[in-house]
């Protein structure tokens, strides 16, 4: 489905005060959310208190301090968020995995869907009712440790890769994120993460396109049972989500860290 039809109000305003005056999104409605995950060490300390033991040893197991303090930061933001949508204090939330490692709550019962990516210093959240959803953000100036357009040969589809092939060199990276982004948004809402291999399924690559899931090659009709579109998430960043919706009503909201315990 093509992202044109998608609705967004392009702004991240801040989040709504306490308590959560927006409720559980609408049908057919995506809230997402973006939060910085750099603070300063004594708010990190702050915030491990609300991670539970093993989100504590997942941390310990980084060894750059940035990267430990930025997943820190992540988890507690995730917890203080969904605690907005079930009403239940954010340490008390309880996560399971799915075979793919799709986490998904376990306490409190909900019909909340969410999913989370981050990158570098940013941090975006995807939250729906009763539908499954992906969403993947990538910094654009990451550098590159490998020729992007070899790893497109790999990983890619041919579709994919001959489209990536023919634009200019100085716009491959920027248009190798969009589509990386997008395969990955999609392949997360259908829980299947990175087993799903990249190059069965076809979207758009240059990143001045709208974000569209084209074909499938296990289903003809899948494509037009999804929607994609742009994260936006700022200058820096690139990113995009999926859901199997025909129209979308996105609603974006900055996380602010003042209100987060």
């Amino acid at each position: 489905m093509n992202g044109d039809d998608n609705r967004d109000t392009g702004k991240w305003p801040a989040a709504p005060a306490e308590p959560f005056g927006e409720g559980q999104p609408a049908e057919g409605e995506i809230h997402v959310w973006r939060a910085s995950l750099d603070l300063p060490q004594d708010r990190v300390r702050e915030l491990e208190r609300f991670l539970s033991a093993d989100e504590l040893e997942r941390a310990k197991r980084f060894v750059v301090r940035s990267a430990r303090d930025r997943y820190t930061v992540a988890r507690a933001v995730l917890r203080h968020l969904l605690s907005r949508y079930v009403f239940a204090a954010p340490a008390d939330l309880r996560f399971h995995y799915t075979e793919y490692g799709k986490p998904e709550l376990a306490h409190p019962a909900t019909s909340i869907q969410f999913n989370v990516s981050h990158s570098h210093g940013l941090a975006v959240y995807a939250v729906t009712a009763d539908v499954p959803v992906g969403i993947d953000v990538e910094y654009l100036h990451r550098r590159a440790t490998m020729d992007r357009l070899k790893i497109a040969h790999r990983v890619f589809s041919d579709r994919e890769y001959n489209a990536l092939a023919s634009l200019p060199p100085y716009r491959r990276d920027e248009a190798f994120l969009a589509c990386w982004t997008r395969k990955e948004a999609f392949v997360k809402a259908i829980g299947q993460g990175l087993s799903c291999p990249l190059d069965q399924f076809d979207v758009t690559v240059d990143p001045r396109d709208p974000p569209e899931l084209q074909a499938t090659r296990w289903d003809a009709l899948e494509a037009e049972r999804w929607a994609m579109a742009s994260v936006d998430p700022g200058p820096d960043y690139i990113g995009a989500l999926a859901v199997p919706a025909r129209n979308l009503r996105i609603t974006r909201w900055q996380w602010d860290h003042e209100h987060s315990g």
